[in-house]
């Protein structure tokens, strides 16, 4: 069978970071009092002696920072200074308000690791007090700032706000291209449809980050020229089906060509019975099957087993399958985090994240790695030229990857390098292309 063409996206900043020595995906690591060695690592940040090989963060971040710095090494692209591109989070909710103190804190980490990428971090915050029109207006000057990269609200929006503003309608004003956590509906069906599109929500996508780097480095799975793992021939589970996590992410791992199973959800059932016995039955028939669990769910306790408080308990997890547990839930003395899955399963699992140091630091890594592409989005006019004066990098870069995945020579990629290198240069394409070429040729320029 001959070379077929690749029309997709290509490039992006995994096939870097994929390839870096440094970045093991399966580390031994302590976690309340018992020592694991087969943790999925989204943080990687140690206090004092680093004992762990580095996680998602810990290598994306300080590159983000190298790459940005290099800018000044490049014609087309000095006239960007990233400290001047702002990633804006907007927060709404009295200073006494509790329903608001976790979003603080989790505003508080994503402003740290901004800076640390070499951007500036932004807060905008309003008393619950603010009207609907207010925020319109604000919307509005926000959408036209070129300094701001991305924005994003702080959600849910707390006191009278968060009963008299439609957030939906709200999100849905954000502009596609400053649309950096995927709140704006069009971004959500733009990425369903696997179309061309700025963003993509950023835990589902972190999640899928975390599986790629374990399908590439543990099981051989091939790396697309996209920078995602091929999931062909895997049957992955999906419990959860929020907008912004369970959905999308079901969506996403069919796009990467996996065999999805549920999403799960609080109405699952068959024959138009969901009756607790018959969901349980369901969740257990499909979760068994799966050589990857996702658990999305969200909340804590579950009530699905009499054993185990737990949405997933160990009958529920295939021996040797993957788990990428997003969920974080905390009881009412708000200390002791609680995911989807019983760690008691864990023994099954060939590898999978904890409570807290996995997903979450994926997600804050994902949003300030869209701030910073936000960033080339508000200079794509820099990009492209900076794309044009080094095509001959472009194509060859493109080539390899091509070549790489589909098992082909380089010769036959060659044309279908050129053409999709003729595709980010050119103005009439969406800017993702460009943006992606940047990604995967920095390495090679900053050599």
């Amino acid at each position: 069978m001959g070379y077929r063409n690749y029309n997709d996206r290509i490039g992006g900043i995994n096939h870097w970071l994929f390839a870096q020595d440094e970045y093991k995906h399966l580390i031994s690591r302590p976690f309340r009092g018992a020592e694991y060695d087969n943790v999925i690592n989204g943080s990687g940040i140690v206090k004092g002696e680093q004992k762990y090989p580095k996680g998602y963060q810990e290598m994306l971040i300080p590159e983000l920072k190298k790459r940005a710095d290099f800018f000044k090494e490049i014609s087309a692209l000095k006239s960007i200074n990233p400290e001047d591109s702002k990633v804006l989070t907007v927060l709404v909710g009295d200073k006494d308000d509790p329903a608001v103190a976790a979003s603080r804190s989790y505003v508080g980490m994503k402003s740290k690791t901004t800076k640390q990428a070499g951007l500036s971090s932004m807060m905008e915050e309003f008393p619950s007090t603010v009207t609907t029109a207010e925020m319109y207006e604000k919307l509005k000057g926000w959408n036209n700032d070129k300094t701001i990269s991305i924005l994003m609200f702080q959600l849910p929006f707390g006191g009278a706000a968060g009963k008299s503003i439609d957030t939906t309608a709200l999100c849905n004003r954000i502009a596609l291209e400053k649309d950096g956590d995927g709140l704006n509906q069009t971004t959500l069906g733009l990425m369903s449809l696997g179309a061309e599109r700025y963003y993509d929500c950023c835990t589902p996508s972190g999640m899928v980050d975390l599986s790629s780097v374990y399908l590439v480095r543990e099981k051989g799975a091939k790396l697309r020229p996209d920078g995602i793992a091929s999931f062909a021939g895997l049957e992955v589970l999906v419990a959860g089906r929020s907008n912004i996590v369970g959905e999308p992410l079901f969506n996403l791992l069919k796009r990467f060509d996996a065999t999805t199973l549920g999403p799960l959800h609080t109405r699952t059932g068959t024959g138009g019975t969901s009756d607790k016995e018959t969901q349980r039955r369901i969740y257990i028939e499909l979760s068994k099957r799966a050589d990857i669990v996702y658990g999305c769910m969200g909340f804590h306790p579950y009530k699905v087993h009499d054993d185990t408080e737990y949405f997933f308990n160990s009958e529920m997890i295939k021996e040797g399958a993957l788990v990428i547990d997003a969920s974080t839930s905390f009881r009412k003395d708000g200390m002791k985090p609680y995911g989807d899955v019983d760690p008691a399963a864990r023994s099954k699992a060939a590898a999978f994240t904890l409570e807290t140091g996995g997903v979450g630091p994926a997600t804050v890594t994902k949003l300030v790695h869209q701030g910073w592409r936000g960033m080339l989005y508000q200079n794509i006019d820099n990009v492209r030229q900076a794309l044009t004066d080094n095509k001959a990098v472009v194509v060859s870069t493109f080539t390899k990857l091509l070549a790489s995945y589909a098992g082909a020579s380089e010769a036959d990629a060659q044309a279908n390098a050129e053409a999709l290198c003729d595709r980010a240069i050119n103005s009439d394409s969406h800017p993702v292309h460009a943006v992606d070429a940047l990604e995967a040729i920095l390495p090679e320029l900053m050599k």
